[in-house]
């Protein structure tokens, strides 16, 4: 790596398989370094383009990249948990496999509030109605058709096992586990649901109101079903605003992609993250002008015992707490 921004003839090299933690001081260079240097050059290697002028020498098995952050999934009440995973559309399949929907020719479509022929009339699907009041701001309420329910009522009189689709929808992921233990595609979603701690969520939730730990989890789920041996997750500060539990849960999700083959970059600051690594590529000394170099690198354990480093020295602090 040459010249670029404030780094300074970087040398670096990422464990593959591992979870390796990238630390310093703000400003120290781990932007640059990750996301404006390494994630281009394996995209720019995958599409046999040409590296970015700052990478000089770059050689790595890997040749996807997933970007994970904590933001809000969607802005539109339209997404849900269930549509988010592939759930709602075997759901709708089926419903739409029922001897009443297939008397009234109803297609999996009709299962769909983002289709006309299964929305509420009123609200076309998003289970709310705005008033327009005058001299006063717009107000929303629940649809008084549907009853926040989105559909409209000939389709919810289709039942499965005496369930309409509204029902499915209005369970948590721990509710529907029983319901669905003889349909193993939506039974295998579930399972990963529950396995990254959403369980208490309702399949009909909407995600723009998820908080950023959890939609964080959401995102993976796709991911945890397959293997990834030639995919690297590139976890930006990943614990900002997350409480301790939530964390905790975060890593033992990281836990799960690396049992499937994973290689894991996590920019962070969180002693609680770091001591999880397995490595740690630290960038310094300071920021800005003073940054730029690594000042550390190496397993997460070896710097805990022999710090190098103000972020290892801190490390190492950090975890003698727990030895008293």
């Amino acid at each position: 790596m040459d010249h670029y921004f404030n780094l300074q003839d970087v040398h670096a090299a990422i464990p593959v398989n591992q979870l390796t933690a990238v630390t310093g001081f703000s400003g120290a260079g781990k932007t640059s370094l990750i996301l404006d240097s390494l994630v281009p050059a394996i995209q720019a290697q995958a599409k046999g383009e040409t590296l970015p002028k700052q990478v000089k020498n770059f050689e790595s098995p890997i040749n996807q990249v997933v970007s994970v952050d904590a933001s809000p999934i969607g802005k539109s009440t339209r997404s849900t948990v269930a549509t988010y995973t592939s759930i709602m559309d075997n759901l709708r399949k089926l419903f739409a496999r029922q001897s009443l929907a297939k008397e009234k020719h109803y297609t999996p479509t009709y299962f769909s509030y983002n289709n006309k022929q299964g929305a509420c009339p009123t609200c076309g699907g998003t289970g709310i109605v705005t008033l327009d009041i005058q001299f006063l701001p717009d107000m929303q309420q629940t649809c008084p058709t549907c009853e926040g329910n989105r559909y409209n009522h000939e389709v919810q009189k289709v039942k499965w096992n005496s369930y309409s689709i509204v029902d499915i929808l209005n369970l948590d992921i721990n509710e529907a586990l029983p319901v669905f233990k003889k349909e193993p595609k939506i039974e295998r979603d579930l399972l990963l649901l529950k396995e990254v701690g959403l369980d208490y969520l309702h399949l009909g939730e909407s995600t723009p109101t998820l908080s950023g730990g959890e939609a964080q989890r959401l995102k993976l789920v796709t991911h945890l079903s397959h293997k990834q041996n030639d995919t690297l997750f590139v976890f930006d500060e990943p614990t900002i605003g997350l409480h301790p539990l939530d964390v905790k849960v975060l890593v033992q999700v990281i836990q799960k992609l690396l049992d499937q083959g994973a290689t894991i970059i996590t920019i962070t600051h969180d002693l609680n993250m770091i001591v999880n690594a397995d490595n740690i590529l630290d960038l310094g000394p300071r920021g800005g002008k003073n940054g730029g170099k690594v000042v550390a690198a190496g397993q997460t354990q070896d710097l805990i015992d022999h710090p190098v480093s103000l972020t290892t020295e801190y490390l190492a602090n950090y975890c003698r707490q727990f030895k008293k």
